[in-house]
């Protein structure tokens, strides 16, 4: 938090050159926007524990989406009070408020897809696919909105290769280089799943209704299954 801070209020004094009582407001309203998003990560990791969990009662699920949900009502709130508070700079607060609000999205998506899975009787097969996506469609999205950021304060700060243009220039090199080995990641993901899609056959209903058992692996029901040569079935 306190890097987050420093980093974006030495930026904007060196960039923008605002007044000090400007400067003061806009680290208020970040730090404000920060702190919302502390909650979030926070419920990130919450969830990751509570998944370990053999059993956790569904109350504690609706506690944290409703907390969730107040967490982006309140970044709306704070991002439409940047309209009044610096008409000017809509464009630089836009994009630091728009990962914010990503962030909290995919936290909610996926207590969401727990919730629905608890409360559905069939439960909801695909879980899993829905936080995969969620998850990599918010990193991609977000450090493709971090890399307009950098490109914004390089296009006004103008290219003079002092120490600001040096970290804007790594802190680009940075995202791209997380965005390559997002998409290779993702690819080499794809190529496996479609890989065991294709070699295993799929288990049929009358097969699972037989073994009615868990998966061997994510330790979920099956409806759904592929079938090893061995016999065993498991998730994909």
């Amino acid at each position: 938090m306190l890097n987050f801070l420093l980093f974006k209020v030495i930026f904007v004094g060196a960039i923008m050159d605002p007044i000090w009582i400007q400067i003061v407001r806009l680290s208020i309203w970040i730090a404000v926007l920060g702190f919302l998003r502390i909650f979030s990560l926070l419920s990130k990791d919450r969830f990751d524990h509570l998944t370990t969990m053999p059993y956790i009662p569904t109350a504690e699920y609706n506690k944290i989406t409703l907390l969730l949900c107040c967490i982006f009502v309140c970044n709306l709130v704070w991002y439409a009070a940047s309209f009044f508070l610096f008409p000017g700079s809509i464009t630089f607060l836009t994009l630091e408020f728009l990962p914010v609000a990503l962030d909290t999205l995919q936290v909610m998506t996926k207590y969401f897809s727990q919730l629905l899975d608890q409360y559905s009787d069939q439960g909801f097969e695909s879980k899993r696919t829905v936080n995969y996506y969620a998850e990599l469609g918010t990193d991609m999205l977000v450090l493709g909105l971090t890399l307009l950021q950098y490109l914004q304060l390089m296009w006004m700060h103008g290219m003079s290769f002092g120490l600001v243009d040096i970290v804007l220039i790594l802190n680009v090199r940075s995202v791209l280089r997380n965005l390559y080995r997002k998409g290779l990641v993702h690819r080499d993901r794809w190529r496996a799943m479609s890989y065991v899609k294709n070699r295993y056959a799929d288990a049929t209903p009358t097969e699972l209704s037989l073994r009615n058992d868990d998966c061997a692996i994510c330790r979920e029901k099956m409806k759904t299954a592929k079938k090893l040569s061995c016999g065993h079935l498991f998730h994909l």
